[in-house]
């Protein structure tokens, strides 16, 4: 599941204002701040005041979609019952929700407050108690009243008389069918049979292969009044109509009313998902830069990956670093964490600019017209992953005089390592020095020369940091250690390294514990020793 994903409000009017947010860009930094603001203070009265909160999603989670009903208002037509009940609900949903905000000490922010829709509820839901049942009662038309007492007048003289004919049906035939039931009788039975058939109050419906299915026949009392019930039904069904007419009238006065609250209930839904999530990943309002500045994390973590580590009993370490050149490079092993420190970066920053409290305990940021990161090229049609991965970089390259956050994962690792290593250099010196400093640029890579290479801060993943005691247990016959072992003694931490910091060697320590062949590995060694060194690390040119 996506963090998107997670943003899942209570409500269709939440989810209705999920799907129309976008993020802020560069000259909406004020926007920005003002919004975190709100999430920032919500997210500390959440946690002095969880009970409001709990009753506010009580509420919120029994919302209706009202839009249809008000779009129809606007269109002048008339409602049908349902549609009035979904406003009557709207307007008993808005009473709670305004008495729940007036009890609290939490100061909401003025669009998530419903407008009162008192009169709306006192006109739809008179004298009701408990959850709202919207029905056409009869104190909304006289006549209606009238014709409701007759039409239940003659349908109990039409039982009566029906009861009679069925207590003579009983007296003859010893059986007693129901007013509206049909009695069955085995054919084996063939005088009984015979007398129901000779019966006036009873009447043969259909047959099987074992019975005779009879059913009381209406007198002609019965048919009278049953005429009489159907023309009162008519006429009763038509002044309902009448009152739902006049009643769609009175709510086209408060159809601004009705919709300025139902998207301040989606406003408010919306807004206290985004404070949940700032309680469960106990965020920070971060610090947003007008100017172009450097782009510093602290204790930031993706929740996705934090929760993977976490379930398999690992712990997991939070990403700290300032970024304050254009181009930066990132180098580390397999399984070192350079693809989810990126995609860690890239989610910070990008939730913040969509309004949400970043998963860290610090960022600080200038705002980026967009976002790019691609960890892995998918595939296309008849391209292969390097040709896809040309494409790809061709796309981003189209928005090279905009500001972005550029974060690339390995680029050129699909063709051969020296024109992939070129390739990636000469990406990153042609965006050093056409996006200046508007943009900042990640770049992961296992060329461990690349930064020193573009004289370019470099990062490294601090990497397997095993006691003696842990690699001679990894001598163990029969396979050495397994994943887990890695996961444990790895050290995931970003740490700023210069030009002469020696290539890690955690490639052959992870072969090792892994319990690769020795003497493979002490020849591996002999080759990184000699000649086998990679030509960059010698900083000679492309």
């Amino acid at each position: 599941m996506t963090i998107w994903e997670r943003v899942s409000p209570k409500s269709s009017l939440g989810r209705r204002v999920k799907s129309r947010v976008e993020p802020k860009l560069p000259g909406q930094e004020e926007e920005l701040r003002a919004e975190l603001r709100e999430v920032s203070s919500l997210s500390e009265a959440w946690k002095t005041y969880p009970d409001v909160f709990s009753k506010l999603d009580n509420v919120l989670v029994t919302l209706k979609d009202p839009f249809h009903a008000i779009i129809l208002l606007k269109e002048e037509r008339a409602l049908t019952a349902p549609e009035i009940f979904v406003l009557a609900h709207l307007a008993f949903s808005v009473g709670r929700v305004r008495s729940v905000m007036a009890e609290s000490k939490v100061k909401w922010p003025p669009r998530t407050v419903p407008p009162s829709l008192d009169p709306v509820e006192q006109r739809l839901l008179p004298g009701f108690a408990g959850q709202p049942v919207f029905y056409i009662a009869d104190s909304y038309s006289p006549e209606l009243s009238r014709v409701r007492t007759e039409r239940k007048a003659k349908e109990k003289l039409w039982r009566d008389e029906m009861t009679k004919e069925a207590g003579e049906v009983e007296r003859l035939l010893g059986r007693r069918p129901g007013i509206r039931e049909e009695i069955a009788i085995r054919k084996t039975n063939i005088q009984a049979v015979e007398q129901a058939r000779l019966m006036p109050e009873l009447g043969e419906v259909r047959e099987t292969l074992t019975h005779v299915h009879f059913r009381l026949k209406a007198t002609r009392e019965a048919l009278r009044l049953e005429r009489e019930i159907s023309r009162l039904r008519q006429k009763e069904t038509h002044l309902e109509g009448e009152v739902l007419a006049f009643l769609s009238a009175d709510l086209r006065a408060w159809k601004d009313q009705l919709e300025k609250a139902a998207w301040a209930l989606g406003e408010l839904d919306y807004l206290l998902r985004k404070a949940e999530l700032a309680v469960r990943w106990d965020a920070r309002e971060p610090v947003i830069n007008n100017e172009t500045g450097p782009l510093v994390l602290e204790g930031a973590f993706h929740p996705g990956v934090r929760e993977e580590v976490e379930g398999r009993g690992g712990k997991y370490q939070p990403l700290s670093l300032t970024i304050d050149s254009p181009v930066s490079v990132v180098t580390g092993p397999n399984m070192g964490g350079k693809t989810a420190s990126l995609a860690t970066v890239g989610l910070c920053v990008s939730l913040a600019q969509w309004g949400f409290l970043p998963p860290c305990s610090g960022l600080e940021f200038s705002l980026y017209d967009y976002v790019y990161f691609q960890p892995e090229t998918p595939g296309k049609p008849g391209l292969s992953s390097f040709a896809s991965e040309v494409v790809a970089l061709k796309e981003l390259l189209t928005r090279i005089e905009d500001r972005g956050l550029i974060l690339l994962d390995e680029v050129g690792r699909g063709t051969n390592p020296s024109q992939g290593l070129a390739l990636y250099a000469a990406v990153l010196d042609y965006l050093r020095k056409r996006a200046g400093d508007r943009s900042t640029v990640l770049a992961s890579t296992h060329y461990h020369g690349l930064a020193s290479h573009l004289d370019v801060p470099h990062w490294q993943v601090a990497g397997l940091s095993p006691g003696d005691g842990d690699l001679e247990e990894s001598d163990a016959a029969n396979g050495g250690k397994d994943i887990d072992w890695l996961y444990r003694h790895m050290d995931y931490r970003l740490v700023k390294v210069g030009p002469d910091t020696p290539v890690p060697q955690d490639a052959l320590m992870v072969a090792k514990v892994l319990g690769l062949h020795g003497e493979i590995i002490r020849r591996a060694e002999e080759f990184v020793a000699g000649a086998g060194r990679c030509e960059f690390r010698r900083d000679e040119p492309c």
